[in-house]
């Protein structure tokens, strides 16, 4: 017998890439359910913080954070509900170590309770 599925990944498909840049880009972007399946590059110059839907509205959804710009991002919760290497409940996520956060990114899938985080690169900081 195979396991048993508790959340369906509505969203599974890679639907695309978000360029933050100095073109278009903000130093604030909020992410929405419909975003589920969408890379972020972030090329914008200064820090950047990327925040999540209500963990209510990102139940089966997934975000992809990829950091190029030298400003380092952020991605934030509404609520403690990030679970990542020792915090299962934390608010933020940030890369911002001057050596490692061009190429920095995350990975991250929401079961309507928690949205599960998984680093790619760079030295991630739960808050």
């Amino acid at each position: 017998m195979g396991a048993t599925r508790d959340v369906a990944l509505t969203d599974l498909g890679f639907r695309g890439i978000s360029i933050n840049d100095a073109t278009n880009g903000s130093a604030a972007v909020t992410v929405v359910p419909s975003d589920s399946g969408v890379m972020f590059v972030n090329e914008y110059a200064s820090a950047t913080t990327y925040t999540l839907p209500a963990v209510a509205d990102g139940k089966g959804k997934w975000f992809w954070f990829y950091n190029v710009g030298a400003g380092g991002i952020v991605v934030t919760g509404l609520t403690a509900c990030l679970v990542g290497l020792n915090n299962a409940a934390a608010t933020t996520i940030t890369f911002s170590t001057t050596s490692e956060m061009i190429g920095a990114g995350c990975f991250m899938q929401c079961d309507g309770t928690n949205y599960f985080v998984t680093p790619f690169a760079g030295t991630a900081a739960y808050a």
